[in-house]
């Protein structure tokens, strides 16, 4: 990993620089451009074992969402609120947990940091002093306000969106077919921007006008789709012609857009660079080239309050490197790129038979013994001294009631990774109860990634789960326990041991589908 990432550094212009002081952090490095425009660079420094999702920044701090990785199991990873003051971590925050879903809002409005799921109204807004999220009922579309008008928007997915502006004076709504767009104004004069398509509203008054039913209010409580607008009201200033929603390969397209100078630019980034650009003759025209080799990105149904206070929001961007990313922002003619290196390891590594073989024996020779009285903290900090990586779900997973005979309530867990190859891997589970932290059953699996573009995977996996179920019955039988029970089918082996302990060690392979399963437990 280091020697990639010391490649990449190498491709990017705009390399990581030390802060410094920590005082004065964002002039750490400064480039002028023959365009006017000058680029901050500073670096934070992060060991985070998840992605940044959303992020935000209020009064001279970043709020950033991470999201834990799942490698296994399904389900939502664990969110966290990290808080950075001067590059540094200022506090850490858990997320609420119903706020663990995949479409998700974070947004700051009337001095409130507000996070939102899509599919629920239930809603939190983070307490600046107390350091805690606090439950809300409601919070709307809001994406844009100025004295005459607030504006609304809703996008309803596969059926498009729309926009509304609302007049403050006379409760009147306007409305038209547009999802979720950014808003900027100069002078009397509204624009909205999406990836390929910039449109210009002199007057509100002249779109649509809605009757109740089409109303922001009614539509966004009863989910209706079926109106459509008729395109009044508004001029198309740059629509990108050969835009097909079907071709999934990567398009040039609007990132964001902000004015200066009384004048509307973009950030415009392409497959291999970004630019500060402007529109000319529904054309973008470059004004100075940003950065290389980085990607802007937004998570579905994030819009809210983008431009709130006609400041432009904080973007985010990755690199092809998952350990660095960053946030950027641009004031009037000052650019602010903030990179985000995570020192945190990310994957596990790939071990080798040996050395996994070697973990296994380690493994059931701590687990046998103690395991009336193993707790769960002492196998975890085993685990970690083994190299096993930690993939512990955010959800409480159970066992079968063979597996748990003495009806143990089983409430908490722990689980790790260990991977032989490249497409080969084993996955321990521990379960257990928060009442008095012991283990009760363990659950150790076997199983591989399909690589679908190698006709040659298929027989390799198959000779590697034979040679690893020979491994497993010949040392279980010689070592641990009396083999009690067998079953051999054509696609299907088992074999049961009982230990002198009155352990229970059963393990299974599926032949058709390569999956070998060991299970641990008491009578």
């Amino acid at each position: 990993m280091v020697k990639n990432r010391n490649i990449l550094f190498l491709i990017i212009p705009i390399l990581l620089l030390a802060c410094s002081s920590a005082k004065d952090k964002r002039n750490s490095s400064v480039i002028t451009f023959d365009s006017g425009y000058s680029l901050y660079q500073d670096t934070i420094y992060v060991d985070i074992k998840g992605e940044m999702t959303h992020a935000l920044k209020y009064q001279d701090k970043y709020y950033v969402l991470f999201e834990q990785r799942v490698l296994k199991y399904g389900g939502y990873g664990k969110r966290w609120l990290y808080i950075f003051l001067n590059g540094q971590v200022e506090r850490i925050v858990d997320c609420p947990k119903e706020m663990e879903t995949v479409y998700l809002d974070f947004y700051v409005k009337n001095d409130s940091l507000i996070i939102k799921p899509y599919m629920d109204k239930q809603s939190y807004y983070f307490d600046l002093k107390k350091n805690s999220w606090i439950k809300i009922d409601k919070t709307d579309d809001l994406i844009f306000e100025d004295d005459e008008f607030i504006v609304y928007s809703l996008d309803f997915g596969e059926w498009g969106g729309k926009t509304w502006f609302k007049e403050k004076k006379t409760g009147q709504e306007y409305v038209l077919e547009a999802t979720t767009p950014l808003v900027n104004k100069i002078d009397s004069t509204y624009y909205l921007t999406n990836s390929f398509r910039v449109l210009k509203i002199e007057n509100p008054r002249l779109l649509n006008k809605c009757r109740d039913e089409i109303t922001y209010e009614n539509i966004e409580s009863t989910k209706s789709y079926d109106w459509y607008g008729e395109p009044i009201g508004f001029d198309i200033v740059y629509q990108d012609t050969t835009l097909n929603y079907f071709d999934y390969k990567y398009k040039p397209h609007i990132v964001s857009s902000f004015v200066s100078d009384n004048e509307l630019l973009h950030i415009y980034e392409t497959d291999t660079a970004t630019y500060i650009a402007r529109l000319k003759s529904n054309s973008i025209e470059p004004i100075q080239k940003i950065v290389d080799n980085i990607g802007f990105y937004n998570w579905h149904y994030s819009y809210r309050c983008s431009n709130l206070n006609k400041n432009n929001q904080l973007l985010k961007f990755r690199t092809k490197d998952d350990q660095l990313f960053g946030l950027l922002e641009v004031i009037n003619n000052e650019i602010y790129a903030c990179y985000i290196v995570n020192n945190a390891i990310l994957e596990p590594a790939l071990i080798g038979e040996e050395r996994a073989d070697s973990i296994f024996i380690y493994r059931l020779n701590t687990i046998i013994p103690e395991f009336d009285r193993l707790e769960l903290s002492v196998i975890d900090s085993k685990e970690q001294a083994w190299g096993s990586f930690d993939i512990t779900p955010n959800h409480n997973i159970s066992v079968g009631e063979d597996w748990n005979p003495n009806n143990y309530k089983i409430d908490t867990c722990r689980s790790y990774l260990i991977r032989e190859d490249s497409i080969f891997s084993n996955s321990i589970m521990y379960y257990g109860t928060k009442e008095n932290i012991l283990v009760r059953v363990v659950s150790i699996d076997w199983d591989y990634k399909r690589d679908l573009m190698n006709p040659d995977s298929e027989k390799h996996a198959k000779q590697i789960f034979e040679n690893k179920f020979e491994f497993l019955v010949n040392y279980i039988s010689k070592n641990l326990g009396k083999q009690t029970k067998s079953k051999d089918k054509k696609d299907y082996i088992a074999r049961t041991w009982e230990t002198s302990s009155g352990l229970t060690l059963h393990l299974s392979f599926n032949r058709k589908y390569y999956g070998i399963h060991l299970v641990i437990y008491g009578k």
